[in-house]
């Protein structure tokens, strides 16, 4: 079995409430005798999609064509060593890599008849805890926050993230940079607070800061919403600083999270040597997806750290986030968008983990590869960047 084509699509969406805009991009890998593996360029949302998607097809031209998709180590290893800026890929040429990784694997997994969680080393859980994200777009009063917290609640999660301080009082977009005003700060503690109230003393609260504020601003909100007793806070500072995040969790006794944004092993252990990380969130759609992220929970593992891998684009990505967290040990809750009101990118695989959701978790998956199909229907209906191959 040899690969044989490689075609990368982009979804055509509107803007979301709060004016942004996200494209999700999937990747089909072809075999020559007909295996179709599903990836996802992770950049579904700000720039470099079209980049990513570009380079993809020249690493496919050059690196894929005709190779066994069995061999994910070796090919994962090419891409990154012998492509010169694959030493240090950065989100755009490593997302193209981790798309051809989760291609890779779900063939394997299609191949052998068994889910890639069972490649990976076995279930590690019988279900899986889910944080729910997504839930509070276009808000604007803390009552309003906590209305929409109990609603999440009453889905049965016993989880949820949010940006306190990502939206005005309005409910329109309103990042902060760097250093926060005081009446959105006392905004976002007001956001908090109202949170808590609402879904009490039991539902765990992760606060996400996006990397938008330095340290003295992040140390200062954590101070005033620590009574919350957040479960973590999550990009404290800017993503490369390890420093800067360890000093937050010191000054805040708050974990931190993060990691979204990084795309190497070596990242992530400058982050893991600072102690700057009690969870880190690779993401599998720039981190080198199963061959990539999977070396980052074992060097997470080995220095006392959680994994939780970043998880906010269409349905694939999804698929392959749940299929690595059942496997690995150290995992310990993922991330997920139950439903994208905005546009339709859930029709894209023909059984969306998103659905399988059951009291704030998901069963085990038993289809073969990442347990998803894209569906051809809907690929006809969005935009091919280009194709390799066949």
């Amino acid at each position: 079995m040899k690969v044989a084509a490689v075609r990368v699509h982009r979804t055509r969406f509107g803007a979301m409430r709060e004016g942004a805009a996200h494209a999700v991009l999937p990747v089909e890998v072809i075999t020559d005798d007909g295996l179709r593996g599903a990836g996802e360029i992770g950049l579904a949302y700000g720039a470099g999609g079209r980049g990513a998607a570009e380079i993809l097809l020249e690493l496919a031209r050059t690196r894929l064509l005709g190779r066994d998709p069995f061999r994910t180590g070796q090919i994962q290893d090419e891409l990154r060593r012998d492509t010169f800026w694959g030493h240090v890929p950065g989100p755009i040429l490593g997302a193209a890599i981790s798309a051809i990784d989760e291609a890779l694997w779900d063939i394997k997994g299609k191949a052998l008849g068994q889910p890639v969680h069972v490649l990976l080393g076995g279930a590690c859980r019988d279900r899986l805890r889910l944080y729910c994200n997504g839930w509070y777009r276009g808000l604007g009063p803390p009552d309003a926050y906590a209305r929409a917290a109990r609603a999440v609640q009453a889905r049965g999660f016993t989880a949820l993230k949010f940006d306190p301080m990502k939206l005005d009082a309005e409910g329109r977009s309103h990042h902060v940079s760097r250093h926060i005003e005081r009446w959105h700060e006392d905004l976002a503690v007001a956001r908090v607070d109202a949170v808590r109230e609402a879904v009490g003393p039991a539902m765990d609260i992760i606060l996400e800061l996006h990397g938008n504020m330095w340290p003295m601003d992040s140390i200062r909100f954590g101070r005033r919403v620590a009574h919350a007793r957040p479960f973590c806070m999550e990009e404290v500072a800017d993503a490369e600083d390890a420093t800067a995040a360890r000093e937050v969790g010191l000054q805040t006794g708050i974990a931190i999270a993060g990691g979204e944004r990084l795309s190497t092993l070596g990242d992530f252990r400058r982050h893991f040597e600072a102690r700057a990380f009690a969870l880190a969130q690779p993401d599998m759609g720039i981190a080198g997806g199963f061959t990539g992220v999977g070396q980052i929970a074992a060097l997470a593992a080995a220095h006392g750290v959680y994994l939780q891998p970043h998880n906010c684009g269409g349905p694939v990505a999804t698929a392959a986030c749940v299929n690595l967290a059942f496997a690995t040990p150290n995992l310990l809750i993922q991330e997920i968008f139950p439903a994208w009101p905005e546009d339709d990118r859930l029709d894209m695989v023909d059984a969306p983990f998103e659905h399988a959701i059951v009291d704030g978790h998901l069963p085990l998956p038993t289809r073969p590869g990442l347990g998803v199909e894209l569906r051809p229907d809907y690929l006809a209906r969005c935009e091919l960047l280009g194709a390799a191959g066949a």
